[in-house]
């Protein structure tokens, strides 16, 4: 999968609304979801994102990915005491030893959104999100997605240079001066 970035707005149109602006990127296929503003990006939302983001190929893509995989493995599920849900993959590295390690994992917050966001391989995709749909179908209705690439502006100074306004100030000052 090629090295991508993109921003997706997303706006829940319901009696539940709510908004906000995840970061998608793929670097050497590894994916990452990031909170950029707004809301926690719901998990209901997970899948249409990554669509909107990724193209349709990446489903299919991710999934043979996980294919390749040379360890069995293994997802579990725990629920917190406040009703998150953590989904867990697991390997088995190791049966004589039974070496068994996390490799990935996917948080949501007991309001169902994933606050921590994610950064894991696209292989360890396809099982989480087979054990995330159970609980949390992706929304396809009164939602409202717009994905654009983002660009740096010009013009950011370096972090510690001089603001400015002290040279404005005085300019104004030397202004009031020749007026009177």
């Amino acid at each position: 999968m090629e090295n991508t970035l993109k921003h997706v707005v997303w706006v829940e149109e319901n009696r539940y609304a709510g908004s906000g602006r995840a970061g998608v990127r793929v670097r050497y296929d590894l994916v990452e979801v990031v909170q950029l503003a707004g809301e926690a990006l719901p998990a209901s939302l997970l899948i249409p994102v990554l669509t909107a983001a990724l193209g349709d190929g990446w489903m299919t893509e991710a999934e043979r990915l996980h294919r390749q995989r040379k360890n069995p493995w293994l997802v579990e599920t725990r629920t917190g005491m406040s009703g998150c849900r953590d989904y867990r993959l697991r390997v088995l590295q190791n049966a004589e030893w039974l070496n068994t390690p996390i490799v990935a994992s996917v948080h949501v917050s007991m309001h169902g959104k994933l606050n921590q966001g994610l950064c894991l391989w696209l292989g360890d995709l396809p099982p989480l999100l087979a054990a995330m749909l159970q609980d949390y179908s992706p929304a396809t209705e009164d939602v409202f997605l717009r994905v654009y690439e983002p660009v740096l502006q010009d013009g950011f100074q370096e972090a510690g240079a001089d603001s400015g306004l002290q040279a404005v100030l005085d300019s104004l000052k030397a202004i009031e001066v020749m007026a009177e």
